[in-house]
């Protein structure tokens, strides 16, 4: 599982959807996020519910829910265009 600080990583937060949303620069994948507040001293664990697209993909978000309803978005911003281009030309190879 790993841990994520609000205040280290800049989690962004919107009430009106109960979701926290993150860059995946420096962030390692995992099922299991725990999302930390290091003023309060208090987490929050998010297992893995889904993406949103191809994880060769910038755009693509990787999905967390709690358990009590809060949603957890983990960016894909740290594929690069070479990891894109050598995954493509493995899927092509005969």
């Amino acid at each position: 599982m790993a841990r994520i600080s609000i205040q280290l990583s800049k989690v962004k937060y919107d009430s009106s959807t109960k979701t926290f949303s993150v860059k995946g620069s420096g962030i390692a994948f995992g099922t299991v996020h725990e999302l930390h507040n290091t003023r309060t001293n208090e987490s929050k664990q998010f297992n893995l519910s889904h993406s949103t697209g191809s994880e060769w993909d910038k755009n693509t978000k990787w999905i967390y829910e709690s358990v009590d309803g809060f949603i957890l978005e983990v960016g894909n911003d740290d594929v690069t265009k070479t990891q894109q281009y050598n995954y493509l030309n493995a899927k092509l190879r005969n």
